[in-house]
């Protein structure tokens, strides 16, 4: 499934992220309203990252919407988590944080 929009946001986070020790710039993850799949059971949360990369919209698939949102929360973590930018230091509230989406330990 392909989402061009992620319809109300129910909730924005700022990040810091600064490059090489530069000024840090400012990246949002927006989160949109969990909404049902119109061809199948089940509920999708879509979510998008603004200023790291091309545009670019993602969601989280769950039998009901609670379990799409505790799914999207992970999926965010990993995506943030797991850049391949060593020179990259991104924060939320102060530098060397957890972005507030803490990293899922396996």
């Amino acid at each position: 499934m392909v989402i061009d929009d992620i319809g109300e946001v129910i909730a924005e986070r700022t990040l810091e992220r600064s490059v090489n020790g530069g000024a840090p710039d400012t990246v949002a993850v927006r989160l949109g309203k969990p909404q049902p799949f119109l061809d199948a059971p089940g509920f999708y949360s879509p979510f998008e990252v603004v200023g790291l990369e091309e545009r670019k919209i993602y969601y989280a698939a769950g039998v009901d919407a609670f379990q799409s949102l505790q799914l999207v929360l992970r999926m965010i973590s990993a995506l943030l988590h797991h850049r391949d930018e060593p020179s990259v230091e991104m924060f939320f509230l102060e530098p060397g944080d957890d972005l507030g989406f803490p990293e899922e330990q396996f």
